[in-house]
C-alpha cells in the first residue's frame, strides 16, 4: 500500500480517466520502493520530528511522483532528466551513505 494516494498520483500526472488505475499503482508502489532504496530508509513513514512534522515530507513526495512520472509517460530523455530531478529531492533524506 503506497503512503501517497492514488487519487495524488493521478492529478500530480494529469491523468483524469480510470483505465490506467492498476497500471499507476504498481508504478507508484514500484516508485516509492525505489525512493526508499535510494534512501536507505526500511520505511518512508520513519521520520526524525525535527525534520519534517509530515508522514512523509513533501520534498520525498515530489521525489517519489518524479520517479512515477519517469516510469508512466516520459520519453527516454525525459526520463533521466525526472529520475535526476528525484534524486535532487531525495539526497537530503538519504542516511548511512558512508564516507
Amino acid at each position: 500500500m503506497s503512503e501517497i494516494n492514488l487519487s495524488v498520483a493521478k492529478s500530480f500526472l494529469e491523468v483524469i480517466h480510470n483505465g490506467d488505475d492498476s497500471k499507476i499503482q504498481l508504478l507508484l508502489d514500484g516508485a516509492e520502493d525505489e525512493a526508499r532504496v535510494f534512501m536507505n530508509r526500511a520505511d518512508l513513514i520513519e521520520w526524525d520530528s525535527e525534520v519534517s512534522s509530515e508522514p512523509v515530507p513533501p520534498s520525498v513526495q515530489i521525489g517519489i511522483l518524479l520517479l512515477l512520472q519517469a516510469m508512466y509517460d516520459a520519453t527516454p530523455d525525459d526520463a533521466e532528466k525526472l529520475r535526476k530531478a528525484a534524486e535532487v529531492k531525495l539526497m537530503p533524506y538519504r542516511i548511512e551513505m558512508g564516507v
